[in-house]
């Protein structure tokens, strides 16, 4: 008579599959997930304007019909909305929004929406998500977008970096 079970001596002759199945799963979630990330902020059709002092009335002038929007989207995620006189803090992007459709009711845009230029001013430090959700509100008004930025090396020449 054995204290210890026949089955204990003889050893398990069985691999326990669950870990490794478990961890296929989670590896097939890792990259569907990265893969509808990347459709979403690579699929999105944004052309960058390079934007220049010493060049920046040709870059975004258009014919006289063309209407310029200026949007700010600070380190923060804040967003202003530019205009020569002062600038108008918005605070979600569901505000472009309505701003862009309260103007174009009124007459103020051109009525094609494609003689209506909105350029978004990008801060260096903002996260992608204030500048996604307020690129995908232009757009759902109707007008394109077209996020400007400062080239790295004018950037620190205006910053007396060299």
């Amino acid at each position: 008579m054995s204290f210890v079970p026949e089955e204990d001596v003889l050893g398990q002759s069985t691999i326990n599959l669950a870990p490794m199945i478990d961890f296929l799963f989670l590896m097939l979630m890792f990259f569907a997930c990265l893969a509808v990330t990347r459709i979403t902020t690579r699929d999105t059709d944004i052309d960058l304007v390079e934007l220049r002092p010493d060049t920046s009335a040709s870059v975004v002038s258009g014919d006289n019909d063309t209407k310029i929007i200026n949007i700010s989207v600070t380190s923060e995620g804040s967003y202003k909305w530019v205009t020569e006189i002062r600038d108008h803090a918005m605070t979600s992007p569901e505000e472009i929004y309505e701003e862009l459709a309260k103007q174009y009711e009124r007459g103020v845009l051109p009525q094609d929406k494609q003689k209506t230029q909105v350029l978004m001013k990008i801060d260096r430090e903002a996260q992608w998500d204030p500048i996604l959700k307020a690129i995908f509100a232009i757009r759902h008004a109707g007008f394109e977008v077209r996020p400007v930025y400062e080239p790295e090396a004018d950037a620190h020449a205006q910053k007396g970096v060299l």
